[in-house]
């Protein structure tokens, strides 16, 4: 998954999401917080599985808080005939998430910004730091 798509939240909590991203995450997907940033974790199934099942091999009292945070506020999508999905109100929260949202694809994954939340991370991006980190990790 790849890109930058802008939109909409309705009252309801509503928003298209984008059709490209829709084509790969598939007929269901899920929703989550995501750890370290005030923004939603967007998984296909099968990568949500995997997840699962790397925090379940790990010793529970390890995991017990990780897993109350993510599973507890993930829920499952599925985008209506229009292509619009429903963000349950706990999760708009945690995000923040107004009328404008921006929707980023991560490889095999999918984030939901607030746009200002959005805009702000992306000025704080220093060029000289992304090639210095680009170098370190020989990409």
């Amino acid at each position: 998954m790849v890109g930058e798509y802008q939109h909409t939240l309705d009252a309801k909590g509503r928003m298209n999401f984008p059709a490209k991203l829709r084509e790969e995450l598939g007929e269901s997907f899920v929703i989550t917080k995501t750890i370290g940033s005030r923004c939603l974790r967007v998984y296909t199934m099968e990568s949500w599985d995997n997840l699962v099942q790397a925090i379940k091999s790990k010793p529970s009292s390890k995991t017990a808080q990780i897993e109350r945070f993510l599973f507890g506020g993930a829920c499952t999508a599925e985008p209506d005939k229009q292509g619009r999905i429903l963000i349950p109100s706990n999760l708009r929260g945690y995000a923040n998430l107004t009328s404008e949202v921006v929707v980023v694809g991560l490889s095999d994954r999918a984030e939901i910004w607030d746009k200002a939340a959005w805009n702000e991370l992306n000025s704080t991006f220093d060029d000289d730091e992304l090639e210095e980190l680009a170098m370190e990790l020989e990409l």
